[in-house]
């Protein structure tokens, strides 16, 4: 769980203040420093830009309460104008990748082998709130972690 997920200080001047000096439990991946970099300097990303600008969450009044209460966080309305998948039929829409309106609930995370299996083996892994699979090819070895009730695994 420490190797995937990373903390982030967030210094934005355009920062709502009743964010400021809080923590926050959403999936944010690398991918969305480019997009949220760019939302800073007055920018829209590239539609083929994958990332999502992070500022959605702490701007703005950041994830709508209504939505939260339902177990689904949702942004509010921004000017990006790239399309997004619907969220998955799975788990009655809970889990998703992210949509125009929610942020994700779920990633894939993925690392491939670059030197000795032995050293670093390829992993990959659908990393959720409450669970965590992962798949490590080199070994054809699966893992299941429910992170709830194993919060170290």
């Amino acid at each position: 769980q420490e190797s995937i997920r990373v903390p982030l200080i967030v210094k934005d001047p355009r920062m709502s203040p009743e964010f400021v000096g809080t923590t926050n439990d959403e999936f944010t991946l690398n991918i969305d420093l480019t997009a949220t970099i760019l939302g800073a300097a007055g920018l829209d990303p590239l539609p083929s830009m994958m990332g999502r600008d992070m500022s959605v969450l702490y701007r703005k009044g950041g994830i709508q309460t209504g939505a939260a209460a339902q177990g689904i966080p949702k942004i509010s309305a921004s000017n990006d104008e790239r399309h997004y998948i619907n969220a998955a039929s799975d788990g009655q829409g809970k889990y998703h990748s992210g949509s125009e309106s929610y942020w994700r609930t779920e990633f894939y995370y993925e690392h491939p082998m670059h030197s000795n299996p032995q050293y670093i083996p390829a992993s990959q892994a659908l990393v959720r709130k409450d669970y965590k699979y992962f798949y490590w090819p080199n070994f054809h070895y699966e893992q299941m972690f429910d992170i709830r009730n194993d919060p170290g695994e």
